[in-house]
């Protein structure tokens, strides 16, 4: 089973993951679980397990474009140097915390989508930089 897990809140640029998945449910993508979490922390652990593939998607504070999309890659998030999650235990300590624990499924990728300068608005997502992300990592989307 494959995973994609939009991290957000309900509030400004952090709505980003959500505001993802939002977009995805209407591009009928192809044998995936549409995830929504708000601020999951360690409870992010439960949404591993049993998932082939896990896409997790979250709001970046640095390094992007407000509603820009990047992959980044898992050594980049275990470098203290380079957090730039939005949360206090975020996406970063929730893989670790299931690597240590043997629970971390065979294939996680993770988007990080540019939260801007003001981090109380939401920015226009590029769903089509988005999808394309996606469909580097094999989702496939439906024909419309």
């Amino acid at each position: 089973m494959i995973r994609i897990i939009g991290v957000g809140s309900p509030f400004g640029a952090d709505r980003l993951g959500w505001a993802a998945i939002d977009h995805l449910q209407t591009r009928a993508v192809d044998g995936c679980e549409l995830i929504k979490l708000d601020r999951p922390g360690p409870g992010l652990l439960h949404y591993l397990d049993g998932a082939q593939q896990v896409v997790i998607i979250d709001a970046v504070a640095q390094g992007l474009p407000a509603g820009e999309s990047m992959l980044i890659s898992p050594q980049a998030l275990a470098d203290p140097a380079e957090q730039t999650s939005c949360h206090g235990f975020g996406v970063a300590e929730a893989l670790a915390l299931a690597q240590s624990l043997g629970s971390l499924p065979a294939h996680v990728d993770l988007i990080g989508i540019g939260a801007g300068q003001d981090l109380a608005e939401l920015p226009a997502l590029n769903v089509s930089q988005l999808e394309s992300l996606l469909r580097q990592l094999n989702i496939r989307f439906k024909h419309h």
